[in-house]
């Protein structure tokens, strides 16, 4: 089909003989769009990429659909205009199809979500650090959490589920695979050193030993740290190791040590808790300290604190239906290999259990604290001095709760508000006076358990 017009011979040769250097030339039907469009065309083809010419084309695209009766043969016209653009215009960059399509979801600097029905169903998605999220999730464990390690996302799916799901930001966050832990073994953290993978299981008595690909190697046993008696008679054998954390070839497991078989109370905490440290290296036990209170509940966190760093966790001791005063926020000098004298921040100050806690600075903490009716409050306090400073958020008790919180480097932090009508990540800017910044809803109405900073890739 002939869509350039007729020329002359004369012309024809001419034509043919600068082939190799001319650009082609549009159609005539096309000249006055060209001539209406070029001058735009220009100043975006000379100052931006092709996603923002196509945003300029997308724009004058909508404009054409308000013509009725030749809105179609403008659209064609425009949309062949800017077919021939893009051929000619050899110097703007083409992005490659994978930013294309992962562009909004790749990537790190950003806040992992997992979120739960509470029941059967678990989803991993991503924010951006202002809140922006897509309509995009991976299927995870409806009881899970997520660590980040280099350029990867670990979901640990915890019992009924029990392996480790490896998500690769790079690629939309595509799961790249799913690796056993053994039936009903219950995994429960994970942490990487010395080329190997850390995890613990709340259902075994060791800790298991991977390859930073997840093929089992080893394992290291703390059976005897398991409670040597029970209330009710019978101790259940378990030490239950919870959460993990590496650092600089050492690796610290925290072991719970409850009593599963106590005729009262539930998961009852027993007169110790410990903190284990094991060479990455030997996989020996290096060490086993005692926490000040028990039941160290949640994940680990290193924390730089008056210039040394500190691994950070809550120990709430007896807790929900068994709640009583008696814990607090406890820091673990990792200089010295001592447990920091007294507690960052008491339950005796917070007014009941302490569930999660991040801290930003000596000054400046925030913590998830439940009281004795089930009510719930996020807090801000100081760590340095241990005092209350204030109430950024409540709960009555039934109408909802706070879980996972996550601070990013530039100030901000996350939390997750379980509010049985609008779950949703609360933002609060810690640079200015903790307002908040707004509650970003989850996509697909689960409600946020957990949640992680990915950092930059």
């Amino acid at each position: 089909m002939q869509v350039f017009s007729t020329v002359s011979n004369t012309d024809k040769r001419k034509k043919e003989a600068g082939a190799a250097n001319s650009i082609p030339q549009p159609p005539r039907g096309l000249l006055l769009p060209l001539a209406v469009l070029s001058r735009g065309f220009r100043q975006v083809a000379n100052s931006v990429n092709l996603s923002e010419s196509m945003r300029y084309f997308q724009g004058l695209l909508k404009c054409s659909r308000l013509v009725r009766t030749s809105g179609r043969a403008i659209r064609s016209s425009l949309i062949l205009c800017l077919v021939f653009l893009l051929g000619a215009c050899q110097d703007i960059e083409r992005p490659d199809l994978a930013s294309l399509i992962f562009s909004s979801v790749s990537g790190g600097d950003k806040i992992g979500i997992i979120s739960s029905d509470l029941s059967s169903t678990g989803r991993f998605s991503v924010m951006s650090l202002d809140g922006f999220q897509t309509d995009f999730h991976v299927n995870v464990h409806s009881d899970a959490l997520a660590r980040n390690y280099r350029d990867r996302v670990y979901v640990i799916n915890r019992l009924g589920r029990d392996n480790v799901q490896v998500l690769n930001p790079l690629a939309g966050y595509f799961t790249e695979a799913e690796v056993s832990l053994g039936s009903g073994t219950n995994p429960h953290d994970i942490a990487f050193s010395n080329s190997r993978a850390f995890v613990t299981r709340y259902e075994r008595t060791d800790v298991a030993v991977l390859t930073d690909t997840l093929i089992p190697v080893a394992t290291v046993d703390l059976a005897s740290l398991a409670e040597p008696t029970s209330a009710g008679g019978s101790p259940d054998g378990l030490p239950e190791a919870s959460s993990v954390y590496a650092y600089q070839g050492r690796i610290y497991v925290t072991v719970q040590r409850l009593d599963r078989n106590h005729p009262v109370l539930t998961y009852a905490p027993t007169d110790v808790s410990y903190l284990v440290e094991i060479d990455a290296g030997s996989l020996a036990v290096t060490g086993v300290f005692a926490f000040q209170s028990t039941n160290p509940f949640g994940k680990l966190k290193l924390v730089n604190f008056q210039g040394v760093d500190h691994l950070v966790i809550s120990t709430p001791a007896r807790l929900g239906f068994n709640f009583a005063i008696d814990g607090g926020v406890e820091a673990f000098n990792l200089q010295t290999r001592q447990f920091r004298s007294g507690f960052l921040y008491a339950e005796a100050t917070a007014g009941g259990d302490i569930l999660d806690v991040v801290i930003k600075n000596d000054t400046t903490g925030y913590a998830v604290v439940e009281y004795a009716d089930f009510s719930i409050s996020l807090q801000r306090f100081n760590p340095l001095t241990g005092a209350f400073i204030s109430q950024l958020a409540y709960y009555p008790a039934s109408f909802g709760f706070f879980s996972g919180l996550e601070l990013s480097p530039d100030g901000r932090l996350y939390a997750g508000d379980v509010g049985l009508t609008t779950p949703g990540i609360r933002i609060y800017d810690t640079t200015a006076g903790d307002v908040q910044i707004g509650t970003v809803p989850i996509l697909g109405g689960l409600r946020p358990i957990d949640l992680v900073y990915i950092e930059p890739l």
